[in-house]
C-alpha cells in the first residue's frame, strides 16, 4: 500500500534585531519631567550603523533624568532611511544616511540628535540548484506572482523568492539528515530547531520560516501540497520573505523529502 506524502511546517516568526537604548533608566512620574534649562542642542550621541530592517529604541536623558514618550516629538531628516515612531522605535528602512531630531513637546527645542547609517545587506550568493529544486524554486514564485487563498486569507502577489546559498545549506542538511535517520520533524533527534541550522549554516536573519515534506513524487506534487495547506501556504505566499533555501534527499528505501527554509536578512 502506498504511503501518503506527509507536510509539516514551522514558522519561527522571531525577530533578531538589536535593540539598543541610549538609556535604560526608568521612566520618571509626570511631576518629575525634566525642564530645559537651555536651548543649546544637547549633543548628539555617537553614530550609530544599523543594517535595514532593524530598529532601535532611542531615549533621551535630561539632567540625569530620562524624558518620557510623550514629552518629545521625534523627527527624521530623511524617513526613507530612517523612520521613527512617536515613541521614538526608529526603523532602517533604507540604504543611507539619516538624522533622528528629539524635540520637547511645547517648547520646540532640540533635546537630543541621533545619527545613523543604514547598510544594506550583501546580496545573496545564490544556491546551486539540480532540476528539481529550481523548479520548487519556479513553481513557488509562480504561485506568489498570481496570489493565492490560503485558507480563509487571501495573498496578494508577492515578489519572487531568491536562492540563497546558506539557507540553502541548512534546508539540504535538514533533508537528508532525515532520509537517513528515518524521521520527519522540524526538530531533530539530537534536538536542533531550524534556527539552530540555520545559526550554524552563517545566515544572518530577521525572520524564517521552514516548510518540510516527505513522500512527493516531484516538484509540482510537493509545491501543490503546501500549497493547499494554509500554514505552508501562508509561509510560501509571505512577502515578507525575500530569500530562499531548498532541500530534496532520498532514503535507501525511494522516499523524498523535501525543505523549503526561507528568511529575510
Amino acid at each position: 500500500m502506498r504511503r501518503l506524502p506527509s507536510l509539516l511546517l514551522l514558522a519561527c516568526l522571531v525577530p533578531a534585531l538589536a535593540a539598543c537604548t541610549v538609556s535604560r533608566r526608568a521612566a520618571q512620574p509626570e511631576a518629575d519631567r525634566p525642564e530645559l534649562t537651555s536651548p543649546q542642542l544637547v549633543p548628539a550621541t555617537t553614530q550609530r550603523s544599523l543594517d535595514v530592517g532593524q530598529t532601535m529604541q532611542l531615549e533621551v536623558t535630561l539632567n540625569g533624568r530620562r524624558v518620557p514618550p510623550d514629552g518629545l516629538t521625534w523627527t527624521s531628516s530623511d524617513p526613507r532611511v530612517v523612520s521613527v515612531t512617536a515613541e521614538g522605535l526608529a526603523r532602517a528602512d533604507g540604504a543611507g544616511q539619516a538624522s533622528v531630531r528629539a524635540i520637547q513637546t511645547g517648547t520646540g527645542r532640540a533635546l537630543a540628535e541621533f545619527r545613523m547609517q543604514v547598510v544594506a545587506p550583501p546580496p545573496a550568493t545564490p544556491q546551486l540548484l539540480d532540476a528539481v529544486t529550481r523548479q520548487v524554486l519556479e513553481l513557488t514564485n509562480a504561485a506568489r506572482a498570481r496570489g493565492h487563498r490560503c485558507g480563509g486569507s487571501v495573498y496578494p502577489p508577492a515578489p519572487p523568492l531568491v536562492s540563497e546559498a546558506r539557507l540553502g545549506a541548512a534546508a539540504q542538511a535538514h533533508a537528508a539528515d532525515m532520509a537517513a535517520r528515518n524521521y520527519f520533524n522540524h526538530i531533530s533527534p539530537d534536538g536542533r530547531a531550524p534556527k539552530d541550522r540555520i545559526d550554524a549554516a552563517g545566515y544572518s536573519w530577521r525572520t524564517i520560516a521552514e516548510n518540510i515534506a516527505a513522500g512527493q513524487a516531484d516538484a509540482q506534487e510537493v509545491v501543490t501540497g503546501w500549497l493547499n495547506s494554509e500554514g505552508h501556504c501562508r509561509n510560501l505566499m509571505n512577502a515578507g520573505y525575500r530569500e530562499l533555501g531548498l532541500g530534496l534527499a532520498q532514503s535507501s528505501g525511494g522516499k523524498r523529502y523535501w525543505v523549503q527554509d526561507f528568511g529575510t536578512r
